[in-house]
């Protein structure tokens, strides 16, 4: 892996305005390099305002994770059952995205294959709630998330990858290949759930959203780790291998080409000069 130097990006005032700043004004951004507020024109007004919109997910969920009463109050508005007691880690992100999901909050709310609209590759997250708010990752614990197909088969739509990482090290780019354990820990594996929607992905070609799980001290969250979204690549093989006395499948994934990250719709047109 090749270390990258990341300048630590200035945090801004939650604002509620959706408007497009000027283009040609210096950039401004917010920790863990949250979606920027000025109009990156390479993209549609369309595609801009959905990146604007998970910028504010993004810093409601910060602020409700750390502001109890808040909670509570938002809570009560929406008829929620109270807080018990102190809550912690998962049950904590569970808690604020279901705030933020009945406020109205969240971004990409239809789960889906392939890229996502106003997310960039490297985007960084602090918390696995995050990933659910803005549409990246919908489930909580499990590395797989999968929808059902017309056909009435499981299909991968995204994977989170938690393998532990030398600490501080993040490539520059994204590895155009990896290899992914499938899901099923102190047994062996078997093709169902998420792995046997990875393996219906190799047969129906069908790409998936890998985010990976790194502990560093840059820009980390309070427990050392951060989420850092990699792009799109296509599952192409899987073999079965040995591990601690344990049968366990390995997918291989390799990266989609550059043009194939971002859907074209999202994509503004150039119109040629003569």
């Amino acid at each position: 892996m090749v270390p990258s130097h990341r300048k630590p990006l200035k945090e801004r005032a939650l604002s509620k305005s959706n408007q497009a700043r000027p283009v040609g004004k210096k950039k401004r951004h917010v920790k863990a390099s949250y979606a920027s507020e000025d109009e990156d024109t390479t993209f549609t007004p369309e595609w801009n305002d959905c990146r604007r919109n998970i910028t504010d997910a993004l810093r409601c969920y910060k602020k409700l994770r750390k502001d109890k009463g808040l909670r509570d109050n938002l809570s009560n508005q929406h008829k929620m059952n109270p807080e018990q007691g102190r809550c912690h880690s998962l049950a904590l992100d569970g808690r604020v995205a279901n705030i933020l999901k009945v406020s109205g909050k969240w971004v990409n709310t239809i789960k889906q294959i392939g890229c996502l609209p106003g997310i960039k590759i490297s985007d960084e997250y602090h918390w696995r709630g995050e990933l659910c708010v803005i549409g990246l990752h919908y489930n909580f614990q499990r590395g797989i998330d999968y929808i059902s197909s017309v056909e009435g088969k499981t299909l991968a739509t995204s994977i989170v990858d938690s393998y532990q990482y030398d600490r501080g090290i993040i490539s520059k780019y994204p590895f155009p290949n990896l290899t992914y354990t499938g899901e099923g820990e102190n047994r062996d594996q078997m093709f169902e759930g998420g792995n046997l929607a990875l393996k219906n992905n190799i047969h129906y070609k069908k790409p998936v959203r890998v985010i990976r799980k790194y502990n560093s001290d840059d820009n980390a969250n309070a427990s050392g780790y951060k989420f850092v979204y990699e792009g799109v690549y296509r599952v192409t093989k899987f073999d079965k291998e040995i591990e601690s006395g344990f049968s366990v499948y390995k997918f291989q994934l390799d990266m989609l080409d550059d043009h194939q990250q971002y859907d074209s719709k999202w994509k503004q047109k150039r119109i040629r000069r003569h």
